[in-house]
């Protein structure tokens, strides 16, 4: 079932001045309920643009945005509507935390909903368990907690209001390599959880590798690839030729086999990586 679709969407930053820039040209891309999606592109390809569209915090120049088949922009309040079920978590999210409690501050969505305190309070803690904030911490200042915590914090703020699909634009940027690992895997572990549709940009391939099942990517404001791991990282010259790549733990067996080893080419994360050699030196050192 198609949850969010780009219906030959258009769109173009400051029109009718002499800085006039189209970010977004005839964009077609169509959201399947429960989908774990990636959207990748090098900078200025469009990405952020799109996904602001989806919750109608920008209104397509052109086309249409369909939310179980309707238009979110047909009127204000389809609009409003549309901003709880898709939600949008920004990069840096930890930057809009703003009040004096972090249970203050996961409940700012769900008590904007109209949701009555002890549904609020069903949600904070739902989500608070989802990211891993344990209780003691949702009395604490969200000022006095580390960079990674506070993250938790903004994400779970979005994760409250328990959108139906959840967007999230560069969730783990900046972050050190521990950071990023448990970022992504409280992603994972709520699109499993929930069964609900997620929505990552990223430009790292190897973040994407290990969280998502779809790639949508984008170059110069169109629609370049849209399909599954395998079938957008066997394009890899193309990606190259766009400015991107596959994962790295991807080349090197794909160089490998170059030579002969016979191992599995869809390997995309290092724990891949580590169960085919394992696979590999079992079997004798004979993959095939």
């Amino acid at each position: 079932m198609t949850v969010l679709e780009a219906e030959n969407v258009s769109y173009k930053y400051s029109v009718g001045t002499p800085f006039q820039i189209t970010a977004l040209d005839r964009v077609n891309v169509k959201v399947e309920q429960g989908d774990m999606l990636a959207v990748i592109g090098h900078t200025g390809s469009g990405k952020s643009t799109l996904i602001q569209h989806f919750n109608a915090l920008l209104k397509p120049t052109e086309g249409r945005i369909l939310l179980y088949g309707k238009d979110i922009n047909e009127s204000r309040e389809t609009a409003h509507n549309a901003r709880f079920k898709v939600g949008l978590c920004f990069q840096y999210p930890e930057y809009q935390l703003f009040e004096s409690t972090v249970y203050k501050d996961i409940s700012f969505g769900p008590a904007n909903m109209g949701l009555s305190s002890s549904e609020t309070d069903e949600r904070v803690r739902r989500a608070a368990d989802f990211v891993g904030l344990s209780e003691n911490m949702l009395g604490k200042s969200p000022f006095d907690l580390s960079g990674g915590e506070k993250r938790r914090v903004a994400i779970a703020g979005v994760m409250a209001m328990e959108p139906e699909v959840l967007i999230m634009d560069e969730p783990a940027a900046g972050l050190d390599p521990r950071g990023r690992r448990s970022i992504l895997e409280l992603i994972g572990n709520y699109r499993k959880k929930t069964g609900r549709t997620v929505i990552i940009v990223s430009h790292s391939m190897e973040d994407v590798a290990g969280v998502a099942e779809k790639i949508l990517v984008l170059n110069r404001g169109s629609v370049a690839m849209h399909g599954s791991l395998d079938e957008v990282f066997s394009r890899s010259d193309e990606l190259r030729g766009m400015g991107l790549d596959i994962p790295q733990i991807t080349r090197i067996f794909s160089e490998l086999n170059k030579y002969g080893f016979g191992l599995k080419k869809n390997v995309y994360t290092v724990e891949q990586a580590k169960d085919e050699i394992l696979r590999y030196l079992h079997k004798g050192g004979n993959a095939k």
